[in-house]
Order: structure tokens, then C-alpha cells, then sequence
């Protein structure tokens, strides 16, 4: 609970800051699950959208964005028609260097609050949620391109940390998932994602 509070209270203290760009995003996931109490499982694709908020600190191409989005996660078994389900509200922080044209990458910290956990085998679903975790700590890894007209295309990879087992002896489960998608800015102040050479100035940054 003390995580989830702390999560919150950052996201939207950083929201609220000026100067900062608004927008939101939608791709795909490819999601899988690793560690040492999970095998014979292959990746498994399911959609993410969100909103985040980027804030300028520096001059320099420095900022830092904060991000809500529903994430579906998990896996399929590697042989027959099962699959581990589970879905998130992951809340994140990233630290971003923004280069002239457009060219960005971030990393930081993200935190998931599992809204759903469900196994599903030969037709039948079972409800995991009481034997997971509700809580999910990651750390990303980001990368992405930014047009002036405020589209922006983006790659990212969600390394799961903690375990999110909630009973076991020893052994562990841990998420991971690549992303690829779109975002769209939608209202801009201030310093832009990607920083801007002046054409009329050729030395001076916007």
C-alpha cells in the first residue's frame, strides 16, 4: 500500500508541474513471463494505451515524463491452447534525453497495480488474482521518435524485477514485455519533446 501511495503522490505532483507537454499512447505488447517456478511458455501480444505528461528541466534536452496506462500482459503456454492473463495499471517515471530532430530515450522506474490475474486452459478460466502479487516493480527502457506536427512513434521494454508470486517457496515469476506504439502531444508549453534547431540561429536551441 505504502508503494502504491508513494507512486501516486509522484504522478501527480509531477502532473501538475508547468511547462510540460500532454498526450496520449496506444500499441502492442509482447509480453512474456520468466524466472524459476515458469517454463514451456512463449510470448503472448495484447494491446496498451495511456496518457503521459513530459515536463522540460533543462535546456539541455533533459526531462522527465510520468505515464498512467492499462497494459495487458503474460503469457502462452509453448504447447496446446493455455494462457497466463494478466492485466495493469502501470504508473511510471522516466528520465528522457531529448537530441535535436526528434530522436528521444528514456529510462526509470514503473510500478504495476494488477487489476486482473487468470489462467485459461482447454476452455476453462481460473482466477490467479489471490496467488498474485498486487504489485509489479519494473524498470524501462525506452526509445522514440518525435515529429514537429506532434505525432511520435516509440519502442520500449518493461524488465520485471520483483517477484509476483505471492506464495512460493524459493522460486519466482517475473514479467517482462517489449512495446511498440504511437503517441500523439496534444497540448504543448514550453520547451518540445524533441529539441528544435532554430533555422534562423543556427547555434541557438529552442
Amino acid at each position: 500500500m505504502k508503494k502504491i501511495l508513494f507512486s501516486l503522490s509522484l504522478f501527480t505532483a509531477l502532473f501538475i508541474t508547468a511547462q510540460a507537454q500532454f498526450g496520449v499512447n496506444a500499441g502492442l505488447n509482447i509480453a512474456n513471463l520468466h524466472g524459476s517456478d515458469i517454463n514451456n511458455v512463449k510470448s503472448k501480444i495484447g494491446p496498451h494505451f495511456g496518457v503521459f505528461y513530459n515536463i522540460p528541466v533543462s535546456k539541455n534536452g533533459i526531462s522527465v515524463q510520468t505515464d498512467a496506462s492499462y497494459s495487458s500482459e503474460g503469457a502462452k503456454v509453448s504447447s496446446g491452447d493455455g494462457k497466463h492473463l494478466l492485466s495493469y495499471l502501470n504508473l511510471s517515471t522516466l528520465f528522457c534525453y531529448n537530441f535535436i530532430g526528434g530522436f528521444n530515450l528514456a529510462t526509470g522506474p514503473q510500478y504495476g497495480i494488477l487489476l486482473s490475474a487468470k489462467s485459461k486452459y482447454s476452455g476453462q478460466t481460473i482466477d490467479m488474482k489471490d496467488q498474485t502479487k498486487g504489485g509489479n516493480f519494473c524498470w524501462a527502457f525506452a526509445a522514440g521518435y518525435d515529429l514537429p506536427m506532434g505525432v511520435g512513434f516509440y519502442g520500449r521494454y518493461n524488465l520485471g524485477i520483483s517477484n509476483i508470486e505471492k506464495y512460493n517457496e524459493g522460486g519466482s515469476v517475473k514479467t517482462g514485455s517489449f512495446q511498440i506504439g504511437a503517441r500523439l502531444t496534444i497540448k504543448t508549453k514550453g520547451c518540445p519533446t524533441g529539441r528544435v534547431r532554430n533555422p534562423t540561429q543556427p547555434d541557438k536551441i529552442n
